[in-house]
């Protein structure tokens, strides 16, 4: 009896160009990421009008914004693995809601304790959101394109701040500070009845956990359209998840010098974003600055690094192998 032709799904879609489905799927996951970054750069617009409604003294405003990157944190260590036992859709879908209902409530935090909660619990959705739709765009990413595609979407966070910024100017002065957080909370909601309709689910995750063929033959021939399966097939993939990689071998000789550097960049970059972010508008309108001229100078600095980062992101060299040194994780059941 003949054995069922192997497919290797990574092989197939690294051999074909970036079809329609994969640039619908890169979008769906750039929306997520733009409307991240339109949360992260509302607090800081509201934050002067909030400190005024609730009495907040503006050191305080400190713990509010470190509330959000807190959960922020705990969201991508949480539910980054439990995307590799549960699904990459059912966390970015999951995710996508919390910090949409999170957001609306923001809106209707009536005490400092109030809004601690609040922005903590929209950071962990923000935070789950993350490494699941980074995952979902570049596995179903041809290699080659595969480094230029993330970078355009981490140019999502950047540019969601620039549309906030450009959308505060307006709806701050008629409708007050509440209005970002309902806009800011509806969108992502609507967004989450989208990406449950249209987004499929990662085909390394179903070949992983063995999921009907029939099924991974569906969301290939989607992706691939014209490709060719056999209704016989069986679908492997070339990477086999190591069951431990402990964070240890990041300083393996020849290495711990390069991750202590890289993190110190990491560090001072994203303290210099959220930084600018969080505390201008405040401390601008403590020097008679209107919010309002606030928001398009944020607008400005954050439309900059939506420009500068896929610009710069893509003079380097795509990775030759997917098989790059990951934050450890929750193995992936095997079939």
């Amino acid at each position: 009896m003949a054995t069922a032709a192997a497919i290797n799904i990574r092989e197939r879609i690294d051999r074909h160009p970036l079809g329609r489905a994969q640039i619908g799927i890169a979008t769906l996951c750039a929306l997520v990421a733009l409307l991240d970054g339109f949360d992260l750069q509302s607090i800081g617009l509201a934050a002067p009008a909030i400190a005024a409604n609730l009495h907040i003294p503006p050191p305080q405003l400190g713990s509010i914004f470190s509330a959000a990157l807190a959960g922020l944190m705990v969201g991508a260590f949480g539910l980054g693995p439990l995307a590799d036992r549960i699904g990459r859709k059912v966390v970015l879908v999951g995710a996508t809601f919390l910090f949409g209902v999170f957001t609306i409530a923001t809106a209707h935090a009536g005490s400092y304790q109030q809004l601690l909660l609040v922005r903590f619990l929209t950071g962990v959705g923000l935070g789950g959101a993350m490494p699941s739709f980074i995952s979902l765009a570049s596995e179903f990413a041809p290699a080659r394109q595969r480094a230029t595609l993330v970078a355009a979407l981490w140019a999502g966070f950047p540019l969601g701040g620039a549309l906030g910024g450009l959308l505060a100017s307006r709806v701050l002065p008629v409708w007050g500070w509440q209005s970002l957080f309902y806009i800011g909370g509806v969108l992502p909601l609507v967004l989450t009845v989208v990406l449950a309709l249209a987004l499929p689910e990662s085909l390394r995750f179903m070949v992983a956990r063995g999921a009907p063929p029939a099924r991974i033959r569906r969301v290939l021939q989607r992706v691939i359209p014209g490709e060719l399966v056999p209704e016989d097939a069986r679908f492997v993939q070339d990477e086999r998840p190591q069951a431990g990689v402990p964070i240890r071998h990041l300083f393996d000789p020849g290495r711990g010098a390069l991750t202590v550097l890289l993190w110190i960049s990491y560090f001072i970059a994203f303290m210099s974003l959220v930084t600018n972010s969080a505390w201008t508008p405040s401390l601008l309108r403590q020097d008679g600055v209107e919010v309002t001229q606030a928001a398009i100078a944020l607008a400005a600095f954050n439309g900059a690094l939506a420009v500068a980062s896929p610009a710069t992101s893509s003079r380097g060299s795509a990775p030759r192998s997917s098989s790059a040194f990951r934050w450890p994780a929750a193995p992936l059941p095997t079939p």
